[in-house]
């Protein structure tokens, strides 16, 4: 899902950094291009790679663990986009709701059928 969001922040003239899965997220200051989005769209639907891949092939990203007790990551805008049946780790809860908030987001703007539970929700 959030590989259309970015082709769409790309064509509004945005420069989106950060892209993610469940195993962790990517984070590439010089932004996320046409190119890059081409990479990761057959990287997740064609041979179905983990985003980790992206930091191997494009030098200056870097690949960070998920790892459910970090919470001081810091960023204005965030698209939950895993489906309510996903494992309970990648939905957002009221405590993950509560790290966004406190950590600066501003826009919460879901992808995906109900990614945050009722706890997030409120």
């Amino acid at each position: 899902m959030s590989q259309y969001t970015v082709e769409k922040l790309i064509s509004l003239g945005a420069k989106p950094v950060t892209m993610s899965d469940s195993t962790g997220y990517i984070f590439d200051e010089e932004g996320i291009t046409r190119d890059k989005l081409a990479f990761v769209m057959d990287l997740k639907n064609v041979r179905r790679g983990r985003i980790s891949e992206y930091a191997d092939k494009f030098k200056g990203a870097v690949f960070t663990k998920a790892d459910p007790k970090l919470d001081h990551i810091r960023f204005g805008i965030t698209r939950p986009s895993a489906r309510s049946r996903a494992r309970p780790r990648t939905r957002s809860t009221a405590k993950s709701a509560a790290n966004l908030l406190k950590n600066g987001v501003y826009v919460v703007c879901e992808g995906a059928n109900m990614p945050t539970n009722i706890d997030g929700v409120k």
